[in-house]
């Protein structure tokens, strides 16, 4: 008679005893089944995913999620400076795009990556709408860029813009005077699209940072001086009076 046989004879006889001392009161149902435990590798297999499906579940999926944010962190491309494009008329994420790629003729490579990288930050609405909470959203943004964002220097505005940033502070925000920009920048960023037309008055200025939160950060000194060289070198009409 083979070892296996013997065993669950065994076992049998062991179970036929036990059910035996329930019945007499001797030992409880609870004391039966706190002894019966998994003993095939299958078993103890079933018993787990019995007991922890849900946590395992839970914790592969937030183990990709992880894994998906570090890898986007590491793959996003870091901005050497981030220019602001405030107007009263509406302009397309697609001209976003060309008015990047228009600047990085101009700009440098600040973090010495090997590549220059500018983002321009779309803070642009359509005055005639009537969606008023969407119109404070923007100008709540454009008033955090310029508290918290070193990398926020320089700026494109309308005329109307360039009125409301130099209400947002006592001695107004610009250092630079504003200048015009020409029919180069118009015809390399004017949009895909016969609808999509830059409003007609945009004008470039950098902001100040002395005698603000940004004077002693070391990114918004860095970021300053190539924008200064930024407003210097890109085509301008003529300087605009404020």
């Amino acid at each position: 008679m083979s070892n296996k046989i013997i065993d669950e004879q065994r076992r049998a006889r062991n179970e036929f005893i036990k059910l035996k001392q329930m019945q007499k009161g001797e030992i409880s149902a609870e004391s039966k089944s706190e002894e019966i435990v998994p003993q095939t590798f299958k078993e103890k297999l079933q018993n787990f995913w019995y007991h922890f499906k849900w946590h395992t579940i839970l914790s592969v999926f937030l183990i990709g999620v992880i894994a998906v944010s570090v890898t986007q962190c590491v793959n996003r491309e870091k901005q050497d400076m981030i220019v602001v494009m405030f107007a009263y008329s509406m302009v397309t994420d697609s001209q976003m795009s060309q008015v990047e790629e228009y600047i990085e003729q101009y700009a440098t490579d600040i973090d010495n990556d090997g590549k220059v990288n500018v983002r321009v930050v779309n803070c642009t609405f359509n005055q005639r709408s009537n969606n008023k909470q969407y119109t404070l959203s923007i100008l709540q943004k454009v008033q955090t860029m310029i508290a918290s964002e070193p990398k926020a220097i320089l700026y494109i505005v309308d005329e109307k813009a360039e009125k409301y940033i130099n209400t947002i502070t006592e001695n107004g925000v610009f250092e630079s005077e504003t200048k015009l920009l020409n029919e180069e920048f118009y015809s390399k960023c004017g949009g895909t699209e016969e609808y999509e037309t830059l409003p007609e008055d945009l004008r470039i200025a950098y902001r100040r940072i002395s005698d603000t939160t940004m004077e002693k950060n070391e990114t918004a000194q860095k970021v300053y001086e190539a924008s200064k060289e930024v407003y210097k070198k890109i085509p301008t009409k003529k300087t605009v009076a404020n």
